[in-house]
């Protein structure tokens, strides 16, 4: 019975996994998905939000909420040369239904699309893209030098899906991948891709690529390197580096013994924010969040592949007083989560769930309250504070048990 009920849990969390891997399913717009925003920017003058399904908004401050019409569904949401670009797909292919032969890049110009590269797939999943480069599966597309030129992804420690030892059990936190004679721990592995684009002669489960096929939170682009967050909300995330010279993949982890220990664990840690270290120029600042009934999180510190924690904010349990006098304890602690990340003159900026923090060298912290969000069509926005947008989210939902978040947008 217990193998039973131990087989139907693994099965429950690699369906779980091909779902978070799909991060850009086409789906018909509903008015719960309002607010379930993916990505927002700032650019000409208005804030910008892609929604599920690949709805493409703006809000002017002050103003309502514009539907921007586009060739094809949005995957991707980015400022380029100060102008809103978008990373589009046709909409069969957005929904797995047909093989996509190209992603199409466009700028916002007026009140046109602009067509500034298009990038033939070569059957490999879209991950991520920036004013710089864009990222597949497999590949790192630069977008600087006029014409796009492209290096192959290798990891640097190629990775197989292992057996689970006999004496491991059923280990939570990780993924899963159930076989007719073996449990696949593929934690310390690629997940599959779940639905490839084009045909391939390699069964799936075996056809690894260097970058993880999870939803991503958040991309830092430095002269040396692209850092690449996931966030598959209670299914983990993780943290990898690409050398942009090499192509060289490395996974940056900090794992403490089993079940979420460590300062960065790709099975329990969502990534949302990177953000450069103003005191320590050659380290980056990640911010984990995760609020699955309860919040955790904190920000860290990487340094080559040294990893410390670099801030954390402990919420003590509520407590009263029975009529006998004795102390009651309601819940327990909690660690603030944080959901983005940014570097603001000589600090950081971080966006906690409970507001935001200034953190300085020298274990410095300053918290600032969260200003009032006003609804903008469906949208919470707050255009309160000096150089900031903060934009709340359902979107983590999809993969925690959570409420509203919120998105820290520069501007």
């Amino acid at each position: 019975m217990n193998s039973i009920v131990t087989r139907l849990a693994v099965v429950t969390l690699a369906l779980a996994t091909l779902y978070a891997g799909q991060g850009f399913a086409a789906e018909p717009p509903r008015a719960e998905q309002d607010a379930r925003i993916q990505r927002a920017v700032f650019a000409d003058g208005r804030l910008w939000l892609l929604g599920s399904g690949g709805r493409l908004s703006s809000i002017a401050e002050g103003g309502e909420r514009t539907d921007v019409t586009t060739p094809d569904p949005v995957m991707e949401l980015f400022v380029m040369d100060g102008h809103a670009t978008v990373v589009t797909c046709p909409q069969q292919a957005l929904a797995h239904i047909t093989a996509a032969d190209q992603w199409t890049l466009r700028r916002r110009v007026g009140d046109d699309w602009e067509t500034v590269a298009d990038i033939a797939t070569r059957g490999e999943q879209f991950v991520a893209a920036t004013s710089d480069i864009l990222l597949t599966d497999s590949r790192m597309i630069d977008l600087t030098g006029g014409s796009p030129s492209e290096t192959a992804l290798t990891l640097s420690q190629p990775a197989r899906p292992k057996p689970a030892k006999p004496d491991e059990g059923f280990r939570l936190g990780g993924s899963w991948l159930l076989t007719d004679d073996a449990v696949i721990d593929l934690t310390e592995s690629r997940p599959w891709q779940a639905a490839p684009s084009s045909p391939s002669s390699i069964p799936a489960p075996a056809r690894l690529t260097p970058l993880k096929l999870r939803p991503v939170g958040t991309v830092l682009v430095t002269p040396k390197h692209v850092y690449v967050g996931y966030n598959a909300g209670e299914w983990g995330g993780g943290l990898q580096r690409i050398d942009r010279t090499t192509g060289t993949v490395t996974d940056i982890e900090d794992v403490d013994g089993d079940l979420c220990g460590g300062n960065l664990n790709p099975a329990c840690d969502p990534v949302n924010g990177i953000a450069t270290i103003p005191w320590k120029p050659d380290c980056i600042a990640v911010a984990i969040g995760l609020i699955h009934m309860a919040a955790q999180g904190r920000i860290v510190e990487v340094c080559d592949a040294s990893v410390r924690q670099l801030y954390q904010h402990v919420i003590q349990a509520p407590t009263d007083q029975t009529p006998d006098g004795r102390t009651r304890i309601h819940w327990f602690a909690q660690t603030t989560a944080f959901f983005g990340l940014q570097r603001q003159g000589e600090d950081l900026l971080a966006m906690g769930h409970d507001g935001l923090y200034r953190i300085g060298p020298g274990d410095r912290a300053q918290p600032i309250p969260l200003p009032e969000f006003k609804n903008v069509s469906g949208a919470g926005v707050s255009f309160d504070i000096s150089g900031l947008v903060l934009v709340l989210t359902t979107a983590n939902q999809r993969h925690s048990l959570s409420g509203s978040t919120p998105i820290l947008v520069s501007r």
